[in-house]
């Protein structure tokens, strides 16, 4: 999928979301889960917690991340509404880190160019955006800190309510 299709795509379905939410998804879109991995029954238990705050309407249970579409979204909803068990969610969740690239030095260069690159070419439509610049700023300092990995926005918390975990495309 191309980048600023990828970006239309993600400001249509979520308006309320900011350029770090962009960048948000679109590291997700690279780098899959691997910085999240902890024991099997860890992660299980806290899938199964988050999963009785997953209140709601549920609109998509599986949404690709970023331009890529190596990774998927699966709404923890899908869990509480039947559509998939906790254990097939933990388990794609576990095998989807092996799917992704090693996070080193070479892979978060590659990470800053693209995101330059996503960055540049839907600039139109990024700096639209409320607090674009201070975002641009404040993700620029995370990774000239050698950090890459940012939270939703709290208004994209306070808007949609995320509750999801993040399934290599080959896996779901």
């Amino acid at each position: 999928m191309a980048m600023r299709v990828a970006v239309e795509r993600l400001l249509d379905h979520y308006p309320e979301a900011t350029l770090q939410d962009i960048y948000k998804t679109m590291f997700q879109d690279r780098f899959g889960v691997a910085h999240l991995l902890s024991e099997r029954s860890v992660v299980r238990d806290y899938i199964a917690k988050e999963v009785e705050h997953a209140e709601g309407e549920c609109l998509k249970y599986y949404e690709a991340c970023g331009w890529r579409g190596d990774y998927v979204r699966v709404d923890l909803r899908a869990v509480r509404d039947g559509v998939m068990s906790i254990d097939e969610l933990t388990d794609r969740f576990m095998r989807s880190a092996e799917c992704g690239p090693k996070i080193d030095s070479a892979a978060l260069e590659a990470w800053q160019h693209e995101w330059v690159t996503i960055s540049t070419v839907c600039r139109d439509l990024l700096v639209e955006i409320d607090g674009y610049q201070q975002d641009s700023t404040n993700i620029a300092e995370l990774i000239a800190s050698g950090r890459y990995v940012l939270h939703h926005s709290r208004r994209y918390n306070e808007a949609y309510k995320p509750h999801y975990r993040i399934v290599h495309r080959s896996i779901l």
